[in-house]
């Protein structure tokens, strides 16, 4: 099938790389804004709950093993990988917080 006569969206070249394959069939795939690090309007409290969740949801994943070796490629990582949250204020964002 060309991708003119495909009836299905095609991904813009630019965001195909951002596409990780080794990240395919995480938990966290369709659900990105409760592994960010913060959100708008959002108290101290309902982050920690969201991303004690989020932190539930890493130790259940079938790819957590390539999750941590993804961010480990990431130079300033936010929110939560592999079951560690990165990129809080008041927290260290390199590599070694985790």
């Amino acid at each position: 099938m060309t991708r003119s006569a495909s009836r299905l969206p095609q991904i813009p070249d630019l965001l195909v790389g951002l596409v990780d394959e080794r990240l395919s069939g995480a938990r966290c795939t369709g659900r990105a804004p409760w592994f960010d690090a913060e959100l708008d309007d959002e108290t101290a409290e309902d982050r920690s709950e969201r991303l004690t969740w989020a932190r539930a949801q890493c130790a259940r994943c079938p790819v957590a093993a390539s999750c941590r070796t993804a961010v480990s490629e990431i130079d300033h990582p936010t929110g939560v990988w592999a079951g560690h949250t990165h990129g809080l204020p008041g927290r260290p964002t390199t590599k070694d917080s985790a």
